[in-house]
């Protein structure tokens, strides 16, 4: 599992897949494990990309709780890689259908580390 911790969070909620629920993506040819989704775009390792970049990438959101999984195209493009080499990447002018399932994936996501958090 990767443990990232920043002072630069976004405003939405961050999923941090850990496994067996890693996800992976394809990005400039190159496989990539992702820190974190949310809302507004995902992380990941810098592999050495350049602040600019982007590609499309085919995002997989999958949970045993949603009724539907969603996979589908999406062009994520990196916004800044920080210090600690990780990049910060943006959803370039998703659909309608992709922002409502992220949101739906996210909030499936929420709603289990929510309950996890009040078992503990």
């Amino acid at each position: 599992m990767i443990i990232y911790e920043t002072d630069n969070k976004r405003e939405a909620f961050r999923y941090t897949p850990a496994p067996p629920d890693t996800m992976t993506i394809d990005f400039l040819d190159k496989s990539i494990d992702l820190i974190d989704i949310s809302a507004g775009g995902v992380s990941f390792r810098d592999q050495g990309f350049a602040k600019g970049e982007q590609d499309k990438i085919s995002l997989d959101l999958r949970d045993t709780d949603l009724k539907q999984s969603h996979v589908f195209s999406i062009a994520i493009r990196i916004l800044d890689i920080d210090a600690l080499e990780i990049c910060h990447c943006i959803f370039e002018n998703p659909s309608e259908e992709q922002v409502e399932a992220i949101h739906r994936f996210l909030l499936v996501k929420q709603k289990k580390e929510i309950q996890q958090r009040k078992e503990k």
